[in-house]
């Protein structure tokens, strides 16, 4: 019997829209992945190039929804939003195998609470829907803006550790900050946070 193909799925909040990052999003995805940022925060290829962003929305996120291993969002304004309709403003995904939630969010669009909207669709989505019982959280430690998101979202921050999955090179493992959030949790702001 095959294994279940996983359909992608749409998620929407007051002001976001969240669903599959596609060809028209190729320019915008490149645009936002030179921020020098991404090569000392994220996972994202470095220096990153159009032939990236092509196979990432033609081959890497419909695999992971395909296989049911990874749920990845474009993070877009929804209609009446103060954002153009449709325009990608970042990225989301759930990892199943981990239960990890993780981000990007283009310069221009920070410090509004955008990210912090998303993530609660997407944890939403995840408890709703009884796929995990808990969401992890991690960042390479300093990643100051990614640890507000997390904080704001109300995980509950876990300690320093390497990082559970590698960094572009497959084999690096720094040190990380870790938080999670269990579906039983409260989503009120938590103490104990380094920033």
């Amino acid at each position: 019997v095959p294994a279940p193909r996983m359909t992608p799925v749409e998620l929407t909040t007051a002001r976001l829209l969240l669903n599959q990052p596609g060809e028209c999003d190729v320019d915008t995805i490149t645009e936002h992945c030179q921020d020098p940022l991404f090569e000392r925060f994220v996972t994202t290829p470095w220096p990153y190039r159009r032939e990236h962003a092509e196979g990432f929305v033609r081959d890497y996120v419909p695999t992971g929804w395909a296989s049911d291993e990874e749920c990845t969002w474009a993070i877009r304004g929804a209609a009446g939003s103060a954002d153009r309709e449709g325009k990608l403003l970042g990225v989301i995904g759930w990892v199943r195998r981990h239960s990890m939630i993780g981000y990007w969010l283009g310069a221009p669009h920070r410090r509004r609470g955008i990210m912090s909207d998303a993530v609660t669709a997407v944890v939403d989505w995840v408890f709703r829907e009884g796929h995990a019982d808990a969401v992890g959280w991690e960042c390479v430690t300093g990643n100051d803006a990614s640890a507000r998101t997390a904080r704001t979202a109300g995980f509950t921050f876990t300690g320093i550790a390497p990082l559970s999955m590698p960094l572009r090179d497959g084999r690096t493992r720094p040190e990380g900050w870790h938080a999670v959030l269990a579906a039983t949790d409260d989503r009120s702001i938590k103490q104990g946070w380094p920033v």
